[in-house]
């Protein structure tokens, strides 16, 4: 039996994070070192959660977002390029947001609170180390930038976080979408996500042009190939490291690579929901990347409400999956989004526009 759980929607009017009130983003980046820095904030706190599902993540501040401790807002979410390095990003947004009175106060203390993931682009350009060599960390120099260029747009393919990005087969980047949700009783939230696909796993039904999870296509955003009819070729390919690099092309050398990202809602969800809707917002990586999750991912995705909850505004747990489901798609397309819009810099992986033409 089929139950009607909600009514048919569609897309926010940019099909973008952004399209949910109260979400700015900025972003800068250095296609010369082939790195950049992603930022997501507002004029207000958030209340956020996290969900990590790679095995090898790079974060910062994800405990303070876990639903047995006390605090769960985030003034600003980081997303960057540089591995472990680019954590230092982080730093310097939060010090922009103290500079500009943005934080948690405790007494005449004012602590901006700044959770961030990172993804591994250190061997574009086939120079594992240029990312590092400069006296001062290029991370926080973009972070800057970033910040400063905070709007209510945002460019998708090699910009941000994502300028660096590649997957296994074609070059990855930054990639958004957005969805408006309404609910039978009449309610209507919006859902929009950001990613910077960096994945292990291939984005394309076997070779391409189709995109694994094109049945989620709307309005030709990735190259209006929806649908495949082609049957699986069950070939797993999966990024490894350059063989340039003085390592065997084998999978015994895949890359460390991953997918990061921030799922937001106008909902007044509690923490609980917010936990809930990180989770199966994955789902969206696992239908549009395989493989995914894996020992060499860091798959992040947080979530924000912008939102603050009432105990009046209790949502009925399928609201919660409706949120989730639409989460979920809006995570998967805005992967897809990623590869269709970015370009090859240096020597990464070409672009899926420089293979194949959009229909």
């Amino acid at each position: 039996m089929e139950i009607d759980l909600y009514m048919y929607s569609g897309p926010g009017p940019k099909n973008l994070i952004t399209d949910v009130l109260g979400v700015q983003v900025g972003h800068a980046q250095d296609k010369k070192i082939g790195t950049g820095v992603t930022v997501i904030t507002g004029k207000n706190p958030f209340s956020a959660s996290v969900d990590v599902r790679g095995g090898g993540p790079g974060t910062r501040e994800t405990d303070m977002l876990s639903l047995e401790n006390s605090i769960g807002r985030a003034d600003a979410i980081v997303l960057s390029g540089g591995s472990a390095y680019g954590l230092d990003a982080c730093s310097e947004i939060q010090d922009l947001l103290r500079e500009d009175q943005k934080g948690y106060q405790l007494g005449k203390a004012i602590i901006p609170l700044v959770p961030g993931a990172v993804i591994f682009d250190l061997n574009i350009n086939n120079n594992p180390h240029v990312n590092v060599l400069d006296k001062k960390s290029p991370w926080r120099i973009l972070a800057n930038k970033a910040y400063k260029s905070i709007n209510n747009n945002l460019l998708l393919g090699s910009y941000g976080a994502g300028c660096g990005a590649t997957t296994a087969t074609l070059k990855g980047g930054q990639g958004s979408s957005s969805w408006i949700q309404k609910f039978s009783n009449g309610k209507e939230y919006t859902v929009g996500a950001i990613v910077i696909n960096n994945a292990v796993g291939n984005p394309l039904l076997n070779n391409g042009p189709s995109f694994l999870s094109g049945y989620l296509e709307l309005e030709k955003e990735f190259g209006g190939y929806g649908p495949s009819n082609k049957k699986y070729d069950n070939i797993l390919r999966a990024k490894r490291i350059p063989s340039s690099l003085g390592k065997t092309d084998t999978f015994n050398n895949i890359s460390s690579n991953t997918v990061i990202g921030v799922i937001a809602t106008d909902a007044p969800l509690t923490r609980a929901n917010l936990k809930r809707l990180a989770i199966m917002a994955h789902d969206g990586i696992a239908r549009s990347l395989n493989p995914a999750h894996t020992p060499m991912d860091g798959d992040t995705i947080f979530s924000i409400s912008t939102n603050q909850y009432h105990n009046d505004q209790v949502l009925e747990n399928v609201d919660i999956l409706a949120l989730g489901s639409r989460a979920s798609d809006c995570v998967a397309r805005a992967c897809n989004r990623a590869v269709y819009e970015a370009t090859s810099i240096g020597s990464s992986k070409p672009g899926w526009k420089s293979l194949f033409s959009p229909k």
